[in-house]
């Protein structure tokens, strides 16, 4: 088997520009935020956390929560700043939250990221390319069986510039 010496970027390889956040330290960028879920809300209910910019990298994102009886099903993607789904589903897919997440044991919320797609841009995950790619996405959890007791969420992750 040969021993390889090669940038695993193909542009690079190829004597071109690189996108920074594969081929170099790039700038981070931190998001943080906690919320209530009432026991009064509705399955279908969306918790806007953040607006990500559509050349960002997601390096991190975690989850801690409280026990929330009967919350079956969130999905953490992205909508379009116009409130449409643009991949509600593509960090994570209807996830069972219910028992709660204490701090020290967080969920990772990329968990349902294909590995493929570790070090993609936003738009990258979301199928978009340059041309058809919108310039930020509303990270959002979005509550497809919202449950039914109220409880503290707390989302917090890292972000590339890609």
């Amino acid at each position: 088997m040969a021993v390889e010496n090669k940038w695993v970027d193909a542009n690079v390889a190829a004597g071109k520009k690189g996108q920074p956040s594969k081929i170099m330290p790039g700038q981070i960028f931190g998001m943080a935020c906690t919320f209530e879920v009432a026991a009064a809300n509705d399955d279908g209910s969306i918790f806007k956390l953040a607006l990500i910019g559509g050349n960002m990298v997601p390096l991190s994102l975690s989850m801690n929560s409280d026990a929330i009886a009967g919350a079956t099903s969130y999905d953490l993607g992205f909508y379009t700043e116009a409130g449409v789904d643009a991949g509600k589903a593509v960090f994570m897919s209807a996830h069972d939250i219910n028992g709660g997440f204490a701090r020290g044991s967080e969920l990772n919320l990329l968990h349902d990221l294909a590995i493929e797609k570790i070090g993609q841009n936003v738009y990258e995950i979301l199928g978009k390319t340059l041309t058809t790619k919108e310039n930020a996405y509303v990270l959002a959890l979005t509550a497809n069986t919202v449950g039914t007791a109220a409880g503290t969420i707390s989302v917090y992750g890292t972000f590339i510039q890609g």
